[in-house]
This record gives C-alpha cells, structure tokens and sequence, in this order.
C-alpha cells in the first residue's frame, strides 16, 4: 500500500495519531521506568503500564475503525476528540518527565531505608509548578486549535472561561498548593521523616511523600497510608522524631508505678537489669554509650511514678522498641519481686455486709 492508497483511507490528523499512538505503545514499558520514580512498588508500575498500553490500543482500535468507516475525513469530530486526548496524554507524559528531571537536578537524596532516593525540596517544587504551568499553558493553546478555535477572539473566550473556573476554584486549592511549599521551605519535615501528629503516641509514621495538595505518610503501627491536607498539616501539632536536639538522638522514656514501699535501690536495681536485657538483645538499638537516668516524675495517693530515660537513633522501630522494652520491664520485675500493681487507697477490713 502506497501513500495515495493510505490517504484514501486516512487522513493527515488520522495517520498523526496513528503513527504517535504506535510510538507511545512500543515504548510504553521505557516511558514509564524512566518518569515515574524508582521506589514504586512493582504492582503500582505494572497497574500504569497496563493502563498506558490498553488506552493507546483502545485509541488505535478507534482510528481505524473510523478510516474503515468513513474513508477520507468525513467524521472530523473523532480523530479531533483523540487529538484532544493525545494531546493530553502527551503533556502529562512530559510534566512527569520534566518534574523527574528537576527532581533529581535540584532535588535532595535521602535515605528511605535501604535505598537512597531523590525527594522534593522548595526549588525542585518550585521549578516544577513553573514548568506544569508552561506545559499547561501550551496543551491548553493545542487543545483549542485542535478542536478547531483559530480566530483570538474565540480562542479568548475559551481562556476566559477556564480563568473564571480556576478563579471561582482557587479557595480550594491554593491553601495547600501554598502551604505545600512552605513546608518544603522549611524542611522541618522531610520526606522519610518519623512524626507524630498531634499528642496521640500511637500515631506514628513515616512523611512518605510530599506532594502538591497534600502529604502521604506511612503509618508504622497499623501499616496503612495517611493522607493529610497540606493546610492541615501546617496547622496540626507535628513532633519529628527524626530531628534530634542533639546528637545523643531521640530521649525515650520508659515507665513503672510502684508502691512507696519499693525503695530508690530496688527501682534502680530494676531499671539496670532492664539495660542489660536490652543491651543483650540485637532487635533494641539502644544507644549503650549514654548512661540512662532514672528518676522519680510524679507522686500520688496511689503510687509513685518512676522513669527511666534512655536514648536512641533508628526512630522508624521507636514503636517496637517500646514494645520490647515494656516486656523487659516486666521481666525483670517477676524475677526481682516487685509488683507493678498499683496499690489501692485504702484497705476496707470486715466483709462486705458488715462494712455496708
């Protein structure tokens, strides 16, 4: 089939998207390593692979159906709907690649774990909302001479139009888009970062990722994904856990309530034995070179509390080694004698009937 047969059956807007769609589907399983980041799982990458190639075959099914249909060009609305499409498809293709390439130009590397990635700083955020509003501007501009707007008035009229929508919008979205980049301009909280939000110790987790509108965080007690709104975030009582006071790391307190009856030696003899468990055990990284504290930290009609402060630096296992260290606690007090009861006010003698 030569080319005059080719354009009987295909128009030059046809066999554009033809030739485009083949391209994107070849390459589809490159494309897509190269723009997204590597720390995806691999489920994620194959979902978006498998999505990208069933959109260009469904669009390539379209095209020809339509040549098939109606040789020549005489249905215009189809292959300007799929141009719109492509067009589309294309600038979000290449805001992914632009924002992949600033990421890791001015971007930071950061350890997550085993793995070292580039996150999101203030300029990498920056540069990447000027470029996705450049690439915006110019998908919009194609998208309305595709479908066919070329006089400046009606082209206007189209951009006027979407201006109202976005300024109508922009109570929604702006607050987190703003509060976004502050919180990257801070760095008080970075990708990879252990937090707790508010004052609730069990809400733990890890700043996974810092997106435009909001921030994804792995919670590290029940393994699920958190997502809070940038401008909430901003506005909740966040403690990082990853950011030391000094360079001793983060000071952990662990805990008990005995009766007054329990001697300052006994509660010391206690603690120590604590230490040595942990020291012993490879799953407690404690820091073994600073000398814990014990101290009394409040008293009671009940009991008095008593707390032993050690320190550590893996914060992402701070909610395991609280665990283990609990179990110690309660290890050591079986062997050593020392009821963890909290003793009653007061003793009420006689039965029940006598005493009512």
């Amino acid at each position: 089939m030569n080319i005059d047969q080719l354009y009987e059956y295909f128009s030059g807007m046809e066999l554009l998207l033809l030739g485009a769609n083949l391209l994107l589907l070849v390459f589809s399983r490159t494309l897509l390593k190269f723009i997204f980041p590597e720390h995806d799982d691999e489920g994620l990458f194959r979902s978006r692979l498998n999505l990208f190639r069933a959109a260009n075959v469904i669009a390539l099914v379209i095209i020809i159906s339509s040549a098939i249909m109606h040789p020549g060009s005489g249905a215009v609305w189809i292959p300007r709907t799929l141009g719109v499409m492509l067009a589309i498809y294309i600038a979000w293709l290449c805001f992914y690649f632009i924002a992949r390439l600033i990421r890791r130009r001015w971007g930071g590397e950061r350890k997550r774990g085993e793995e070292t990635v580039f996150v999101e700083t203030y300029n990498s955020r920056l540069l990447t909302l000027i470029a996705g509003t450049v690439v915006a501007i110019v998908t919009l501009v194609a998208v309305i001479r595709i479908l066919g707007y070329s006089t400046l008035l009606e082209a206007g009229g189209v951009l006027g139009v979407i201006g109202v929508m976005l300024a109508i919008t922009q109570s929604s979205w702006v607050p987190d888009l703003v509060s976004g980049l502050v919180i990257l301009n801070s760095r008080l909280v970075a990708e990879g970062d252990i937090i707790q939000l508010g004052d609730d110790s069990d809400q733990i987790g890890m700043v996974f990722r810092t997106k435009v509108f909001f921030t994804e965080i792995l919670h590290l007690a029940n393994n699920h994904r958190i997502l809070i709104q940038n401008s909430r975030l901003r506005s909740m009582t966040v403690h990082n856990l990853s950011r030391f006071a000094s360079a001793k790391g983060l000071r952990e307190t662990l805990n008990i309530n005995v009766s007054y009856a329990v001697t300052e030696e006994q509660v010391n003899g206690l603690f120590q034995q604590v230490i040595e468990y942990a020291r012993e055990n490879p799953d407690l990284p404690i820091e073994n070179q600073y000398e814990v504290e014990i101290r009394a930290t409040r008293g009671g009609d009940y009991a008095v509390q008593w707390t032993c402060f050690y320190y550590i630096k893996e914060t992402r296992n701070v909610l395991k080694i609280r665990q283990l260290m609990l179990a110690l606690v309660l290890k050591a007090a079986r062997e050593q004698g020392i009821s963890l009861q909290t003793p009653m006010l007061c003793q009420m003698e006689g039965s029940p009937s006598e005493t009512a």
